[in-house]
């Protein structure tokens, strides 16, 4: 996920201490949103992943120096600001505290800080999720439970209660990360070839990656997603690990002989290619040695890219 969410933004102003005002209709959708003002501009949330400016406009020279401190020479350049759309936690502070002549480097540090480890103490994200079926009790299926329950760790380390984790500041510019412990929960961790999802919500859960990477000469990705439907949906209740391995410049409608695109439900032990569920058969020793390589080999890119650089 990326931009700033309605939680985000509240936490953020309210961190740094900006005027409340009563609620406005968001920009893009019609739900009630937090409004804040500083210096005579109110700051809304659009309802969707963006903030926006009302009553005045900020000046664009403080525009400027705020985008500058990024080293960004115009609003679409980064991630934080987007022509008058403010879309991250550390913007918003940066530009509220250049606004009012308040901005140090380490204010703007200290205070982003603080808003996300507030984030992070309100999230329901440090306990992992059980792993549900245990009627396919073959050694393979067994071994790849295992790899699965580490997999979990990976996807959502703040599950693993054996790190110990640095303050977000110190990572924020390496890895991105992205959580709510509202109705529903869910971690995101992005960094450039790499990122993770943890989800949680009331029809079940899932952990998520996908890295990126080079073998043979060819740009390649590998997608994993490790899911339990509670049947709340309607949908038949099932825990099912997917992976889907292509070749990144042309993933999609072309096919390619190492390509992989097949799912395995750890509940029946059948495997089927996407969408051909009606093809499905019993998975083989072969096809679940394929999965358990990918897990392992996911992890181990997604420990270097991600894992260590937020922990201490």
């Amino acid at each position: 996920m990326s931009g700033i969410t309605i939680n985000d933004f509240t936490v953020a102003m309210e961190t740094y201490g900006a005027n409340r005002l009563p609620n406005r209709s968001g920009s893009r959708y019609p739900v009630s949103v937090p409004c804040f003002e500083v210096c005579g501009v109110a700051f809304i949330h659009s309802g969707s992943y963006y903030i926006v400016q009302r009553d005045q406009k900020v000046p664009d020279e403080i525009m400027n120096q705020a985008m500058a401190t990024f080293g960004a020479t115009h609003p679409g350049d980064g991630n934080n600001y987007w022509w008058g759309e403010i879309h991250s936690i550390k913007g918003i502070i940066t530009l509220a505290s250049i606004m009012e002549k308040k901005y140090t480097p380490e204010l703007v540090d200290d205070l982003t800080n603080k808003a996300y480890q507030k984030l992070l103490a309100e999230s329901d994200i440090k306990s992992a999720e059980a792993l549900p079926f245990t009627e396919i009790k073959t050694p393979k299926m067994e071994e790849l439970r295992k790899v699965l329950s580490d997999y979990s760790k990976f996807a959502n380390p703040f599950c693993d209660s054996q790190l110990r984790f640095k303050d977000p500041i110190e990572y924020l510019d390496k890895v991105t990360p992205d959580f709510s412990g509202k109705a529903s929960s869910y971690l995101y961790l992005t960094a450039n070839t790499a990122h993770t999802r943890y989800i949680k919500n009331a029809e079940g859960w899932s952990y998520q990656s996908m890295v990126l990477f080079q073998r043979n000469r060819r740009n390649k990705s590998v997608n994993i997603s490790h899911y339990y439907n509670n049947g709340t949906d309607k949908r038949p209740i099932d825990e099912v690990i997917y992976i889907d391995y292509s070749d990144r410049a042309e993933h999609g409608y072309y096919h390619h002989p190492d390509d992989l695109d097949f799912r395995i439900s750890l509940k029946t032990g059948l495997a089927w290619e996407t969408y051909h569920e009606d093809l499905a058969h019993p998975a083989t020793d072969e096809e679940i040695d394929i999965v358990i390589f990918h897990l392992k080999d996911s992890m181990k890119k997604i420990k270097h890219r991600i894992i260590n650089k937020i922990v201490q």
